[in-house]
């Protein structure tokens, strides 16, 4: 079902009308700052392209999005807590350390900070947590409608949670293409979205916190960044919130030469700039760190008094092996009481299950050897193009045996989401009609020690759709498309 097809009433648009329709939206992207940088030139300073986006929303049951925003807290709590949980966290990662060279780095960082004692106890957590809806192969279709969907995670972002800037734009774009095309559409089905401002409110109090109102923002970023707009949303918020906060940057080989750590563990950056809070919008992958030297920033970074968003503990919690254990039953009771909220989280969870070995990672990698196309095969990486589907699930598993290797990553259950329709508009690609599939990203923001919750609100949503035929979904690695939701009613929704 399209959005198109959804709203229009059996209506088709000409193609002179869509093509008006297409340049409109684009013109309207650029305008609500809806762009990145261009894909052919990352590094340009001075021009950008309206980005990767869906011409239409696409459809999402009112109660998808009302049951994930209402989750979202608790999420947030619990991610929290398995970061301040060292016995929880070392039970999950332990073999992951001995084959993860990435993982074990920042392990490392992590003990090492623990024993020196933390010189800061507050960290601050920006989360994306991103669910699938899974339509079940027994599930029948009334008017193009499914009438069982099941709202799944896919897994919880503790690093580097992008696009709450473009997403807080798009809907505006979306309200725009309907109205051109003539759908009928209340402006309540278009919700209002303003993740930035919520994300901005999160960086603003732990600035505050920090309790030095010369003291900056600091927001680590690549040296040739194509998402910076995303980024200048967010201290564009920021500024409106407070004109007395300033937004510094600096890639991690800056600051390598410029940075130093006070004896009383301040942050200075170059010509003694206090850092209050430090913003990673970098480092959430192995290729970030090009030497010794990225690792010795990283380390001195965690060692400050800054508050880190996340602290390297934080970003741990988000490996894809915490999210496995955490399926496993009386693992989310460990740190949420309230079995009601426990099993709302618990309902979210797709099949997961440990390759580590012996006798049950053993029969996890025979069960996906003999059935691959049911499997996702991950590894503890950040960033989109990772995953690991069908037939090369069974050959990879196969070639690892039962070594140790396999111990860094995880088996997760395949979803298979709901197909609709909408037009793709890619720049310098064609924007066919196209059945596509979509990613709902929930935004939270906490701020806590490990003994008090002095932040925690869920801010906001993210729609990504790619084309169906795509495994992967990374905007920036070109597979998906920013999308706002329609909001629709569905019968039934588990």
């Amino acid at each position: 079902m399209s959005a198109t097809a959804l709203s229009l009433s059996g209506r088709t648009l000409g193609a002179g009308e869509l093509q008006r329709i297409k340049e409109k939206g684009k013109q309207w992207a650029v305008l609500h700052a809806v762009v990145m940088r261009p894909q052919n030139d990352p590094s340009s300073k001075s021009h950008v392209e309206y980005a990767p986006m869906t011409l239409f929303p696409s459809p999402l049951p009112r109660g998808v999005l009302a049951e994930a925003k209402a989750l979202q807290p608790y999420f947030n709590r619990l991610i929290h807590q398995v970061a301040h949980d060292h016995e929880y966290l070392w039970h999950c990662l332990h073999n992951v350390v001995k084959v993860d060279d990435y993982t074990r780095r920042l392990w490392d960082i992590y003990t090492t900070v623990r024993k020196e004692g933390s010189a800061q106890p507050l960290s601050l957590g920006l989360i994306r947590n991103d669910f699938m809806l899974d339509v079940k192969s027994s599930c029948c279709e009334i008017q193009g409608m499914p009438q069982c969907l099941e709202l799944r995670q896919i897994e919880i972002n503790t690093i580097a949670s992008s696009f709450a800037g473009l997403a807080s734009g798009i809907w505006k774009v979306h309200r725009f293409t309907m109205a051109q095309a003539g759908i009928e559409c209340k402006p309540e089905q278009i919700p209002v979205n303003a993740p930035a401002e919520g994300i901005a409110k999160g960086l603003l109090s732990a600035w505050e916190h920090y309790g030095n109102q010369s003291a900056s923002v600091l927001f680590v970023t690549m040296e040739v960044e194509r998402n910076a707009v995303d980024q200048w949303w967010l201290e564009s918020q920021l500024f409106s919130l407070s004109h007395n906060v300033c937004v510094r940057y600096t890639t991690l080989q800056y600051a390598y030469e410029h940075a130093t750590l006070t004896d009383d563990k301040r942050l200075l950056l170059d010509d003694g700039n206090e850092i209050a809070v430090i913003y990673y919008r970098d480092g959430y992958a192995p290729t970030h760190y090009h030497s010794e030297k990225e690792w010795d920033v990283r380390l001195m970074f965690e060692r400050s008094k800054a508050i880190k968003c996340p602290s390297v503990h934080l970003q741990l919690a988000g490996c894809k092996k915490v999210q496995q254990e955490l399926a496993t039953p009386g693992a989310v009771e460990r740190f949420i009481k309230d079995r009601e909220v426990c099993n709302g989280i618990r309902n979210t969870f797709a099949g997961q299950y440990t390759l580590d070995q012996g006798p049950e990672g053993d029969a996890n990698a025979n069960m996906a050897i003999n059935d691959p196309s049911h499997y996702v095969l991950k590894p503890q990486r950040e960033g989109g193009g990772n995953n690991i589907y069908g037939d090369e699930i069974a050959e990879m598993l196969q070639k690892m045996g039962s070594t140790e290797e396999r111990s860094a990553y995880i088996l997760m259950e395949r979803i298979f989401p709901w197909p609709q329709n909408n037009h793709l508009l890619k720049e310098g690609k064609p924007c066919d009609l196209l059945e596509v599939i979509s990613e709902l990203g929930i935004y939270g923001v906490y701020l806590g020690s490990a003994e008090e919750e002095l932040v925690n609100e869920e801010v906001g949503h993210l729609l990504r759709t790619k084309a169906h035929t795509d495994n992967e979904g990374g905007i920036v690695a070109g597979f998906a498309t920013i999308d706002s939701p329609l909001i629709v009613e569905a019968p039934c929704v588990k």
